[in-house]
């Protein structure tokens, strides 16, 4: 498994578009990919793939060891780039030790532990036990894959997970989450001016709605609410408003449309707005633009009672930190709104909550109900996934803390993420399964600027390599 194979590799597999949902293709050829080697290949109804290797000479009696990563990726554009993931591939761009995308996510995220995974499988030389590969779908929105991964058709019960984007760092436990949906009801009446104008916010640095949420970023939906606030009234109407893409993102853009008696006035109630956005994140989001230009005519706008109510609830649903392990001094508690996209009867606001108590994040999902039942709406969720807990005792953890030990000569960083990972659905079927989370180096993950480092990637295909050579 050298670094050469498994970029060959994700290059194939970024010529199939994969969004979250969109696995068919990419599952079919990792099936193709396994059938061709001759190796046992299981797909199930949900696109999961499980592909079965044999143990190589001399590790006949060693005890299996699977490999996982999952197939879809986080599909978010930079707004002047022309993409469609449904049908695109996505260009691999080589830049001295990093490659990246043009203008979109790369798919690093988890295309790499495919793709190693892949190299790996293809490797006749390699020495191993008997491998149990498992490339899992819908990670990225509900975890559907893993939730309905038939647990039986593995016999390992070690496991190395590839999903984490930061090389030396060993996680070993992460939150659960839920996905919290709130459905504003509005009302629209005739438009009372005959001046439309769009506010556009931009240029956001966005990220990981796990991963980044401590790190003071600004919501895109957050700020396009603050200046809703500041200019719906009597002499102006909201229209429509969207923005973010992904739950799981923070969202960089927000667009809105508005009717106004004056352009100018309102124009100058955001340019003072946005001096004082551009000093609350300047160490931040220094990116950060917002324009006011005049747009095509609407036939309804929202009523103001249907204004507020979606104004007021965006205000109140809490977002970013929202309680601290102090013990462990990492984010406990957290939420997400990460789009927002008006409809025909109701405005939509997306959720994504994490915590790692179960009764914390059940707690933000009852707050976010009732917030919406105060203003009008209806609110449902979707892939509520548990956290996976920590174990003291993990003989996998130790060898592979041991290796790294000896190979790169320093510690490795054992960690608790605030971020969803399959490893919580899958130890909850198999409690008694040793597991851990590895990875290279991914920069900005979720973001058009994801990049992955080629050196890093490097040493972690010799760091793998070499724990499966000593599970003998």
């Amino acid at each position: 498994m050298n670094k050469d194979k498994v970029l060959y590799y994700f290059e194939k597999i970024n010529k199939i578009p994969r969004g979250s949902g969109n696995e068919k293709a990419v599952s079919d050829y990792t099936v193709a990919f396994g059938k061709s080697l001759g190796l046992e290949t299981i797909q199930d109804s949900n696109n999961n793939v499980i592909i079965k290797k044999p143990a190589s000479k001399g590790y006949e009696n060693s005890a299996p060891v699977i490999i996982q990563g999952h197939l879809d990726m986080v599909c978010e554009k930079d707004t002047d780039i022309l993409h469609d993931f449904e049908k695109d591939s996505i260009n691999v761009v080589y830049d001295g030790d990093f490659i990246h995308a043009e203008g979109t996510t790369l798919g690093a995220d988890d295309g790499i532990a495919v793709a190693m995974a892949m190299a790996l499988l293809a490797d006749d030389s390699a020495e191993h036990p008997a491998l149990e590969v498992v490339f899992t779908t819908e990670e990225e929105t509900t975890m559907s894959g893993a939730a309905a991964l038939n647990i039986s058709e593995l016999s390992g019960r070690r496991l190395i997970n590839i999903d984490s984007e930061v090389e030396g760092v060993f996680t070993v436990g992460c939150a659960g989450g839920r996905k919290p949906a709130v459905h504003i009801g509005v009302e629209y009446i005739a438009p009372p001016y005959d001046c439309f104008g769009e506010i556009t916010i931009r240029g956001l640095l966005g990220g990981h709605s796990g991963l980044d949420i401590n790190k003071g970023r600004a919501n895109a939906n957050k700020l396009m609410n603050e200046l809703l606030e500041a200019v719906i009234g009597e002499d102006c109407f909201l229209c429509t408003v969207s923005g973010g893409a992904k739950e799981n993102a923070i969202p960089r853009d927000s667009k809105a449309a508005v009717c106004c008696r004056s352009f100018e006035s309102i124009k100058a109630k955001l340019s003072q707005k946005l001096a004082d956005i551009k000093e609350r994140f300047a160490a931040t989001d220094s990116g950060i633009e917002i324009s006011f230009v005049p747009t095509e005519k609407y036939d309804k706008v929202l009523s103001s009672k249907s204004a507020c109510n979606f104004i007021n609830a965006i205000k109140e649903i809490p977002n970013g930190v929202i309680a601290m392990d102090t013990e462990l001094n990492m984010v406990r508690t957290s939420n997400n709104i990460g789009v927002v996209k008006t409809y025909e009867n109701e405005i939509g606001i997306f959720c994504a909550a994490r915590s790692a108590l179960t009764a914390e994040k059940l707690a933000v999902y009852s707050e976010i109900e009732s917030i919406g039942n105060k203003y009008n709406g209806k609110t449902t969720y979707r892939g509520d996934y548990p956290a996976w807990e920590y174990k003291s005792d993990s003989p996998l953890r130790d060898m592979l803390v041991r290796i790294y030990r000896e190979m790169f000569s320093k510690e490795p960083v054992i960690e608790i993420i605030h971020a969803g990972l399959e490893c919580g659905i899958l130890s909850e079927k198999a409690p008694d399964m040793d597991m851990l989370s590895i990875g290279p180096d991914i920069y900005d993950i979720h973001t058009p600027m994801e990049r992955a480092s080629i050196s890093s990637i490097e040493r972690m295909c010799n760091f793998i390599s070499e724990v499966l050579k000593q599970m003998k």
